[in-house]
């Protein structure tokens, strides 16, 4: 393949990635009308009622705390190990991780 027609592949991507978009558009408009999930040709479009996002609950918690609450009920710990450093501590080399090959991502 020469310069020239590898060129062209990636115009001929350009411009079906911008009419993919125009599809996408059309598509999510309609499904949105009709209001319910649609999947066709191995393609799907999910409908998504209207709902709330999530409270902000620590804001809101934070505006009404008064001195002297007690956290401590409602706190958490998690406790992680750095497996990294403890090899290095332990002076124990890892064998090397498996190869990977070499790729191309076209997005």
């Amino acid at each position: 393949m020469n310069e020239i027609e590898l060129t062209q592949l990636f115009v001929d991507y350009a411009n079906t990635k911008k009419r993919l978009e125009e599809l996408s558009a059309q598509i999510a408009s309609a499904v949105l009308e009709i209001g319910e999930t649609r999947k066709v040709a191995g393609v799907s479009a999910t409908y998504y009622k209207p709902s709330h996002e999530t409270p902000d609950y620590e804001a809101a918690a934070k505006m009404g705390l008064y001195d002297g609450f007690d956290l401590a009920p409602f706190q958490t710990t998690t406790v992680s190990v750095s497996w990294k450093n403890v090899c290095v501590a332990l002076g124990i080399e890892p064998p090397e991780g498996a190869e990977k090959p070499a790729r191309v991502a076209v997005k």
